[in-house]
C-alpha cells in the first residue's frame, strides 16, 4: 500500500510538472464565460501562481467578459500547445482549467502579471482595468486526444 502511495504522489508530481510546463510555454488562453443565452469565449493573456492554485488575467470593466464573470463566477479556460501542423494529432496537449473568478487588486498579482507581460503596462495601469483571479478547482490535461488526466486543486 505504501508503494502505491509513492507511485501516486510521483504521478501527481509529473502531472503538475506537465501543467506548469504548458502554462509557462503558452501566453494566451481561451476563457469561456456564461453569457445570457450562450457561453462566450475570449482570448486572455495570463500569469499563474507557482503553486498552480490561481491564474491571473486582466480585462476592462466595461467588457462583456467582465460583465459575464460578475454574473456567473464559474469559468473554464482552455490552454493548448497546437501549432496547426499534422504533428498536433499526436503531440498537441490541451489543458482545461475550471474554477471561480474573483476580483483582486493585490499588488503581487499585478507585479506577477507585469513581469510576464511588460508590454501591457499601459493596459494594466489603466484605471478601468481589473486584474481577476481564477481560483482553480480542477485541471483536465489531455494528451494524444485520448489520455485524460485530472488534477483537483484543494
Amino acid at each position: 500500500m505504501k508503494e502505491m502511495k509513492v507511485i501516486m504522489e510521483e504521478s501527481i508530481f509529473q502531472l503538475k510538472n506537465k501543467i506548469k510546463d504548458l502554462l509557462e510555454k503558452q501566453k494566451l488562453g481561451a476563457l469561456a464565460t456564461q453569457g445570457e443565452k450562450y457561453p462566450y469565449n475570449t482570448l486572455v493573456a495570463y500569469a499563474f501562481s507557482e503553486d498552480l492554485k490561481c491564474i491571473f488575467f486582466a480585462t476592462m470593466r466595461h467588457t462583456r467578459k467582465y460583465n459575464n464573470i460578475m454574473k456567473h463566477h464559474n469559468v473554464c479556460m482552455l490552454i493548448d500547445s497546437r501549432t496547426n501542423n499534422v504533428t498536433d494529432f499526436k503531440d498537441a496537449v490541451a489543458l482545461t482549467v475550471r474554477g471561480k473568478v474573483v476580483n483582486t487588486t493585490k499588488p503581487e498579482h499585478k507585479s506577477l502579471y507585469l513581469s510576464r507581460f511588460p508590454h501591457l503596462k499601459d493596459f494594466i495601469e489603466h484605471p478601468n482595468t481589473s486584474i481577476l483571479t481564477l481560483k482553480i478547482e480542477k485541471y483536465i490535461y489531455v494528451q494524444r486526444f485520448q489520455e485524460v488526466l485530472e488534477l483537483i486543486i484543494k
